[in-house]
């Protein structure tokens, strides 16, 4: 006798931090928390990312492109989706400041926030050349083999990072969308900027929204007061 299959699943809302769209979606299933586990546990990063993003896919019931969306963006929904399919809150230790003992902390992930300010998303480099930004989005990262290795330098890192958040360069005749050119050729661009130049890009890249969290506790062992700043989908779980 063939079993009953389960076709009713809890609805729930969520807002895209950056866009204010409200999205539906419904709790991961069995067989997805079974993929997300198994990449989980391969430490690759593009597994990982993979199945994250898949996951959020068949979770959400409108027709979106979660690998365009900001990362941030992405980062907040599999939070808010994770809240309601696996536990509201999320459990991390932490070491005193004080006396290294390490504290269990509970954080209520419903309380997480991610501040999306209005930003001039222009950068002047000269009278006649800026550069139009962009919040990255995990297509490029899937797709940047720096960002996807283990063991690359932090400098590495950034000016992937940095690249990942150009979006065109601008003069007084044209717009050159970045997206049409070679790694080498952005490469190439960036190297040609003054050290001034390349600090207001990088700045940018430096000062992405994040999803965020202020904890505070208090040590069990000696009664220190502890605060900690939790950034980003890797501190919160």
């Amino acid at each position: 006798m063939a079993l009953p299959r389960l076709n009713e699943n809890p609805q729930y809302e969520l807002v895209i931090p950056s866009t204010k769209e409200k999205v539906n979606f419904r709790p991961f299933l069995v067989k997805e928390q079974k993929v997300l586990l198994i990449a989980y546990e391969s430490q690759d990063r593009k597994q990982i990312l993979s199945a994250m993003l898949n996951t959020l896919e068949n979770c959400i019931h409108e027709n979106i492109n979660v690998k365009k969306l900001s990362t941030f963006d992405v980062d907040y929904m599999f939070t808010m989706i994770r809240s309601k399919s696996a536990g509201e809150t999320t459990t991390l230790l932490f070491k005193c400041k004080e006396c290294q003992t390490e504290n269990e902390v509970v954080i209520k992930l419903d309380e997480i926030v991610v501040d999306v300010k209005e930003r001039d998303m222009r950068i002047e480099l000269t009278d006649k050349i800026a550069v139009k930004m962009r919040y990255p989005n995990y297509e490029f990262f899937l797709n940047n083999s720096v960002l996807m290795t283990e063991g690359k330098s932090q400098s590495e890192m950034l000016l992937a990072s940095i690249i990942g958040c150009l979006e065109a360069v601008e003069t007084e005749d044209e717009r050159i969308d970045l997206a049409d050119e070679s790694e080498e050729e952005v490469n190439q661009f960036l190297e040609s900027l003054t050290g001034a130049q390349f600090e207001k890009i990088s700045q940018f890249a430096l000062e992405l929204p994040v999803m965020q969290k202020n904890i505070e506790y208090k040590c069990k062992n000696c009664g220190a007061n502890n605060e900690r700043m939790l950034r980003g989908l890797e501190d919160f779980f």
